[in-house]
Order: structure tokens, then sequence, then C-alpha cells
């Protein structure tokens, strides 16, 4: 989970630092988009309002899907991957240099993404077998009460 953190945070910085202001802004609406419906369903979750907890789990679910495994691939990666050769000039070692960090550093991200999909979908299965109710989340510690 923390190497996710390291790798945005430092993909987002490199690129305001490298003048490539549009990946770091654009990373940061797809990933920020998603979260509210994940923080709007742990507060109906706490409050004990299932319907809530699984109306905002469902919403973030889908907006994961479309942002982060649809819009992250077919639209960034392949704009950073594909279109961008047409405007740098590879031959140049920096430009080169740019190519790859960037690259690697998004396709990481993509590995997270699905790797996150699939317990998404796991706690979906859960939730469909448990009549409607959200479990807990599957990534989160277990906390003693004393």
């Amino acid at each position: 989970m923390m190497s996710h953190h390291i790798i945005t945070v430092f993909l987002i910085g490199y690129s305001y630092i490298t003048s490539f202001f549009r990946i770091g802004s654009v990373i940061l609406a797809l990933h920020d988009a998603s979260d509210v419906f994940l923080e709007a369903a742990k507060v109906f979750k706490y409050s004990e309002k299932e319907l809530g907890a699984s109306i905002f789990f469902g919403l973030f679910a889908l907006s994961w899907l479309i942002l982060r495994l649809i819009f992250f691939p077919f639209w960034i990666i392949k704009s950073s991957s594909y279109h961008l050769c047409q405007f740098l000039r590879l031959s140049e070692v920096y430009h080169m240099s740019l190519y790859y960090i960037f690259n690697t550093m998004l396709l990481t991200l993509l590995v997270f993404h699905i790797y996150w999909w699939i317990l998404i979908y796991s706690m979906i299965m859960r939730q469909l077998n448990n009549r409607g109710k959200v479990g807990e989340d599957i990534r989160s510690d277990s906390e003693d009460n004393d």
C-alpha cells in the first residue's frame, strides 16, 4: 500500500519538475475522484447505515473500474507511451529517460490498480453473498478493543 503512495507522489512531483504538468494533474484527478465514494461508504459503514454504505461502495467500485482500469490505461498510458513519441525527440538522452521513467511509474500503478480491483471484486462478491451487507475492508488490519 505504501509503495503506491511513494510512486504516485514521485510521479506527480517529477511531472511538475519536468514541466509535464498535465500528467500529474490528470493522475491526481483520476485517483481522487473515486476516493470520495470510498470515504462516504466508510462513513455510512461506521454509522451502521448499510444501505448508504452499499450504495457508495457500489459507486466507488464503478468509478474505480471506469477511471483506473479504463481511462487510466487506455487514455493516460496510451498517451504517454504512444502519442508522446510524436512530440519528444527520443534520440536525446534526456527525453528518452523521461519517457521510460514516466511509463515505468504509470505501468507500476496499473499493476497496483489491477491487484486492488481483484480485492474490490472479492468484496463485491462477498457483499452479494451476505445479502447486501458491506463487509469489513479486507485491506485494513483488525483493531483490538482494549
